[in-house]
């Protein structure tokens, strides 16, 4: 009996050894074959807004590369891509990836944590120029997307087609997107704007209720509210224009405001006209006499020198 258990304890040991041998090369192997990529961290952005009315806006991107020894780093080549999301003109104008230059390793300087460090921008004017278009072809909503691909010296390259989830994840100290996108914004052209105002009956002004009531507002992004109005012969409205029958008066929008809301509260008689025009002396709004309350379409993106 002890000679027959004997045997099979053999048996199993030959079993395991020969086991643990092919699974140790099997192992051996994968690590052998197994080759890891690079990635470039982004260390800051901004430029996440392109205003359609400054040509000279700039998104840019400063970022670490990673992954691979600082050694294998060859250089990072800079795409830019436009998504047209404008449906109205009938015209399809999207573009990309199209090269907008390289950063050579030369170029890199040392971040704080160590690593080959360097900054990618460009302005909307180089966006435009590289896929033939002006401003007059952009409009709010549309995107530009900078693209980042870096090569190592042994010719691999890694971009944005080729990021798994877990380099790709938003917020983490590896995240890599390899890309950053820019939305095409169109604040107010800051400078003064001009109120033209008529009441067609020659009693001023008579918003809302009938009586003196609320002009037109300007509600900028910084909590300002401004208020234009012809004065009215029926109800005081402070800082109104006297003259009943017609009258101008101007607000300033200053440099940096982001977003303007013009609101009309509404015609009770069916006598008030005006027009707004902007720093650029383009009339915006022409509203005749019955307009009816609500938001002023004012259509910045056009708006232009």
């Amino acid at each position: 009996m002890k000679k027959v258990i004997f045997k099979y304890l053999s048996v199993f040991l030959v079993i395991a050894i020969t086991g643990c041998s092919t699974d140790d090369k099997t192992i051996d192997k994968v690590f052998d074959e197994l080759q890891t990529g690079a990635f470039l961290r982004f260390v800051s952005t901004s430029g996440g807004a392109l205003n359609k009315n400054d040509v000279s806006s700039t998104a840019s991107v400063t970022f670490e590369f990673d992954g691979q020894d600082a050694s294998m780093l060859s250089n990072v080549e800079a795409t830019i891509t436009f998504i047209d999301n404008d449906d109205t003109d009938g015209a399809q104008q999207s573009f990309g990836p199209i090269s907008i230059g390289s950063v050579a390793k030369s170029e890199f300087t040392t971040s704080s944590f160590g690593y080959p460090e360097a900054t990618v921008s460009y302005t909307l004017a180089e966006a435009l120029a590289a896929g033939g278009l002006t401003a007059a072809d952009i409009t709010g909503g549309d995107r530009f997307i900078l693209g980042l691909t870096v090569t190592l010296t042994d010719g691999r390259s890694f971009g944005p087609g080729n990021a798994n989830g877990n380099v790709s994840a938003i917020g983490g100290f590896y995240s890599s997107p390899y890309s950053y996108t820019s939305l095409v914004v169109c604040p107010p052209q800051p400078g003064v704007w001009t109120i033209d105002m008529i009441d067609t009956y020659g009693d001023g002004w008579q918003t809302a209720t009938g009586g003196g009531g609320p002009g037109i507002t300007f509600s900028l992004n910084d909590g300002t509210v401004l208020e234009v109005s012809l004065c009215s012969a029926y109800g005081p409205r402070p800082g109104c224009t006297d003259d009943y029958n017609q009258g101008t008066a101007t607000v300033t929008i200053p440099a940096g405001t982001s977003s303007m809301v013009a609101t009309f509260p509404g015609d009770y008689y069916g006598e008030i006209a005006f027009q707004i025009t902007s720093p650029t002396g383009n009339v915006l709004a022409d509203y005749g006499p019955g307009s009816p309350a609500g938001p002023i379409d004012l259509d910045f993106c056009n708006d232009s020198f």
